[in-house]
């Protein structure tokens, strides 16, 4: 089953949610945890739960127990509509408990199922289940657009504005984990008490890169051949106790992706079409690897994975040190790049 047609899309969720058609059961999942969270306790909230009072069950780790979900799920509410089970990283959804789905053909009227998963499996009975009588909601890392416009209405009901550049730079500087861009947001907020407006320079001040930007504008200053400034984010990296092993396979997932898209562009596809294609990737992220592969043949891309490969083997078998070696790996791909 393609996951595209295993639910509902977000913003049908979102839509649904608005006109309060509510279902009986709802499985919430995907990368963006931090939407699955504030969805969560929006659909607690609809259903006139909250967590610790005596109509909301709830079932957290692998170890919940069918029988005890099934037993409470049979008991009625008290003083309520509705009771509500909760069922948090079990697992369930993943390992798919048929006894569970079984019960969930024909559940007791007056109980309502919130799933929230990590992971699940797509094809197994309890999805098809909950898909069937409920709703299954994949919520994944938001696009780029929706991101500026958090940014925005969540600056403006604070009273603050700040310009699309601006944006940019900070989700820059954040990356697209929502709960860290609202981290950094709520120390943009208190650190521009007085001010209006939040520029560029209030986001230098306060918002750091995430490690993976960190290393991922390395990696753009060795695919530039600019040795100076590689060598010197190397070593910051190494200083902030990043593991060069988390290097090693940042770089070498550059060059798989360097690779595909100057295959694309070799077949004519224009940014736009390769952005499509390439999911997780921001349209930004694709220009600049454009830029790269422009300057570069498809055999040396191809050299430089290979290099990748071979020092991720010599990591594994002892024969090469991990710092050594990721050091080894940057000045050889620096000396093809300006070569």
């Amino acid at each position: 089953m393609k996951a595209k047609d295993a639910q509902i899309s977000f913003e049908q969720f979102q839509k649904e949610f608005r006109a309060k058609e509510y279902k009986q059961i709802y499985l919430l999942y995907g990368e963006e945890q931090f939407l699955c969270k504030f969805h969560f306790g929006r659909l607690l909230n609809a259903f006139g739960g909250e967590i610790g009072d005596m109509n909301t069950n709830v079932f957290e780790g692998k170890n919940a127990s069918i029988g005890q979900i099934i037993d409470q799920a049979e008991t009625l509410p008290f003083l309520a509509e509705k009771r509500i089970i909760v069922l948090r990283d079990t697992g369930l959804v993943k390992a798919g408990s048929d006894e569970l789905a079984e019960y969930l053909e024909e559940p007791c009227e007056s109980t309502v199922f919130i799933f929230w998963e990590q992971e699940v499996t797509e094809n197994c009975k309890l999805f098809n289940t909950i898909k069937k009588k409920g709703s299954v909601v994949c919520i994944q890392k938001q696009s780029r657009a929706y991101l500026k416009q958090n940014i925005a209405v969540r600056l403006k009901r604070e009273g603050k504005m700040i310009s699309d550049p601006t944006a940019e730079y900070l989700l820059d500087k954040t990356g697209a984990d929502m709960a860290n861009l609202q981290s950094e947001l709520d120390k943009l907020i208190t650190y521009c008490l007085d001010k209006n407006e939040i520029t560029g320079e209030d986001v230098d001040a306060i918002c750091s890169q995430t490690t993976e930007d960190r290393i991922f504008e390395m990696i753009d200053r060795i695919l530039e051949g600019n040795q100076k400034e590689a060598m010197k984010l190397y070593y910051d990296l190494l200083a902030l106790k990043v593991p060069p092993v988390k290097m090693l396979v940042l770089l070498e997932k550059r060059y798989l992706q360097l690779i595909q898209v100057k295959n694309l562009r070799e077949q004519g596809e224009v940014a736009a079409t390769i952005a499509q294609k390439m999911k997780g990737l921001y349209s930004w992220q694709i220009q600049t690897m454009i830029r790269h592969v422009g300057k570069m043949s498809m055999a040396e891309l191809q050299k430089g994975l290979a290099l990748c490969a071979d020092i991720d083997e010599g990591f594994k078998s002892g024969r090469i040190d991990e710092a050594i070696g990721v050091e080894m790996a940057i000045l050889n791909l620096i000396d093809r790049t300006t070569a």
